[in-house]
């Protein structure tokens, strides 16, 4: 999809249908929604009234198709609701947006045209809300195709099939605006909203690929591909043999080779700070020795969801190439498989700090791998604050939902910060604790720290625990477990079935500082 601006009379566009917009109980439309309901000679207003009492009332993501009976060039007329007006926040900016090319997928619909929806309301500047609508729309028009065959390959029934992928997604969305003054500030706002979209879409088409396609070495290969940014890559033996014995055992059991990426932005001009982030890259999550049950391993190639989030915002920043923060990126990436070779519960290994683990349980390999990189990541790079993405732990699910990703970590300020980012990007984050008290479950008889707590107690604090073990004293670090929404079992507004992008959105909102 193309999503374009320029200037002009909303009600004159040629498309297939224009999105409008409404905010809940308002029956006589006004702005842009007044201009289209003037050319249609009152017949939006009209069905407004009528349908407010039984139907469409304009909230949070309704739509209401109407025929414009030729009165207008375009045929159709989507009015969007956008809840009530005192409620508006980024993220209803963003759902409305998904709701409406939602409503166009489902018509066939394949050029629309709409008006700017929430400039200048609930604080938001005309940037900021195409940046919005840009994010919105983009996510909502996602699909995962990638892996559909072609039955027949004649020419005839290629270009057929051509055709009907095309039909199932919006082709253009054209932007009417009537102030020349404003078409600068929305270019760039489309210009930073692609870029986020397209950022989290590769996320989401690793996480949604199959693991025979997304292995550690698709994911080395896939970094060292992003123009503009510096990759190292320590490969195989080396990493045991640089002292990542955690890293290591949990890649011993599969025949794919382990992968240590390391990414650097470096900005223009010089950096006002250093960011570091970490993601989990558990390409395929068998369990290992611990093996999971088969219907719990379905969905296991989405273990590597902190990685995709990781590297895709890493592709982002060199894309937009305008942060003033130098950012690195860490990503361990290995399969967790059972074999004649894997790691057995009750080994005991040493971690890249010199601190002895004793797994009791091969299916708690995230934190495993995560120990060595974030000790790794420290040695590397001096950061003001170490960000790490994990799709850790189950408990987390059981405790906040599939909605709601875990955060904890060391830093207070940057907690609260991430999270007031992710309620921007439209994902939500909790904090849970850290307490002395959790340092009973890493409790080993016979090593430095066991790798899996007490079952059924804090499970996520514990995981969080363990991690905090591998963070120098002094250095800021948050953990951020995105267990519950980097997957999903169904559609709603921007977020698809399957692989969300998780973490994305937020990670580049909180280095950019975007409202």
């Amino acid at each position: 999809m193309k999503i374009t601006v320029k200037q002009g009379d909303i009600a004159a566009a040629k498309v297939d249908a224009l999105i409008i917009n409404l905010f809940q109980g308002v029956t006589q439309p006004a702005g842009g929604t007044g201009a289209v309901d003037k050319a249609l000679d009152g017949i939006l207003s009209q069905e407004l009234k009528r349908t407010i009492k039984s139907g469409f009332k304009g909230k949070l993501g309704e739509t209401l198709v109407l025929p414009t009976y030729g009165r207008i060039a375009s045929p159709y007329v989507i009015i969007v609701g956008l809840g009530k007006s005192e409620k508006m926040t980024a993220a209803t900016l963003r759902q409305a947006s998904a709701a409406a090319v939602r409503a166009c997928l489902k018509l066939k619909i394949q050029t629309v045209a709409t008006i700017l929806h929430g400039a200048g309301i609930g604080g938001h500047p005309v940037q900021s809300a195409a940046r919005i609508l840009a994010e919105g729309s983009y996510l909502a028009n996602y699909q995962f195709q990638l892996r559909k065959g072609k039955k027949n390959t004649s020419k005839k029934a290629t270009d057929e099939a051509e055709e009907q992928d095309k039909s199932k997604t919006l082709e253009s969305l054209i932007i009417i605006e009537l102030d020349k003054n404003r078409i600068g500030q929305i270019e760039l706002g489309l210009e930073q909203g692609k870029a986020v979209a397209e950022g989290t879409i590769i996320a989401r088409d690793w996480v949604n690929d199959s693991p025979n396609y997304v292995t550690p070495t698709f994911l080395k290969l896939s970094a060292e591909q992003i123009p503009g940014l510096k990759c190292e890559v320590m490969s195989g033996d080396a990493i045991a043999k640089a002292g990542m014995g955690a890293f290591a055992a949990v890649a011993m059991g599969s025949v794919e080779k382990p992968h240590l990426i390391h990414l650097s932005y470096v900005p223009k001009k010089k950096a006002v700070k250093t960011i570091t982030l970490v993601g989990k890259g558990i390409t395929f999550d068998s369990g290992g020795l611990s093996l999971k049950p088969s219907g719990s391993m379905e969905t296991m190639k989405m273990d590597m969801a902190g990685a995709a989030a990781v590297i895709a915002t890493m592709k982002t920043l060199a894309t937009l190439n305008d942060l003033p923060i130098e950012v690195h990126a860490f990503v361990p990436t290995c399969e967790n498989m059972p074999s004649g070779h894997a790691t057995r519960p009750g080994d005991v290994v040493t971690a890249l700090n010199g601190k002895t683990i004793e797994i009791n349980n091969t299916d708690a390999e995230g934190r495993l791998i995560l120990a060595d990189a974030l000790v790794y990541a420290q040695q590397k790079v001096k950061s003001d604050l170490i960000i790490d993405l994990a799709t850790l732990t189950g408990a987390c699910i059981v405790a906040l939902g599939k909605l709601v990703a875990g955060a904890m970590g060391t830093d207070e300020t940057a907690l609260v910060d991430i999270k007031k980012a992710g309620e921007i990007a439209g994902e939500k984050f909790w904090p849970l604790p850290l307490f002395e008290e959790y340092e009973s479950f890493l409790k080993s008889d016979i090593a430095d720290l066991i790798n899996s707590g007490a079952k059924g107690e804090a499970g996520s604090s514990a995981g969080g625990m363990f991690l905090k073990e591998f963070i120098e004293p002094k250095q800021n670090w948050i953990h951020l477990d995105i267990a519950g929404p980097a997957w999903s079992s169904s559609e709603k507004y921007e977020i698809p079935k399957g692989g969300t992008g998780f973490g994305v959105r937020t990670l580049l909102y909180y280095l950019y500082g975007w409202s």
